[in-house]
């Protein structure tokens, strides 16, 4: 009995961990200085309540020099308001994203670009969470529209 109450907590904690990083998406970007990814979100309401926000953040995954800065730009619109955010990783040697970008919005379609500025391969880890104005999450979804 004791082993299937291991199994059972394992499991539970695997679940855990995949919804853990179910919001983050590894890309590369070309070396064309010009190389841009281009990402469509889909926010939702969920039991978390209705999208009040699209948090974005960038970790440059690069481990050679070449490609300047990572960037994530993303733009919400509908009826009654246009926003833009960027998030940048000032630094690709510190393993760690740069600071977040909160973007107002409202349910659905988010525009999320990752650009760099100069001409080098770039490889990074972009992390996306839609939600409430409160914090809490919601409904989440991501469609790749141009891979660069």
């Amino acid at each position: 009995m004791r082993n299937k109450q291991i199994i059972v907590f394992i499991i539970a904690a695997l679940k855990f961990n995949a919804n853990a990083v179910a919001h983050d998406q590894v890309g590369s970007l070309g070396e064309d200085a010009s190389a841009t990814d281009y990402y469509l979100v889909m926010c939702s309401t969920s039991p978390g309540g209705e999208t009040g926000l699209l948090r974005t953040q960038i970790l440059d995954a690069t481990t050679t020099a070449g490609g300047g800065k990572i960037s994530v730009v993303s733009q919400f619109q509908n009826e009654t308001m246009i926003k833009a955010a960027t998030a940048s990783d000032p630094n690709r040697l510190d393993d760690q994203p740069g600071p977040a970008a909160i973007l107002p919005g409202a349910n659905g379609a988010f525009n999320v670009f990752v650009h760099k500025l100069k001409e080098g391969p770039k490889n990074y880890q972009l992390t996306y969470h839609c939600m409430t104005s409160e914090g809490s999450h919601t409904g989440t979804s991501l469609t790749t529209i141009q891979d660069q």
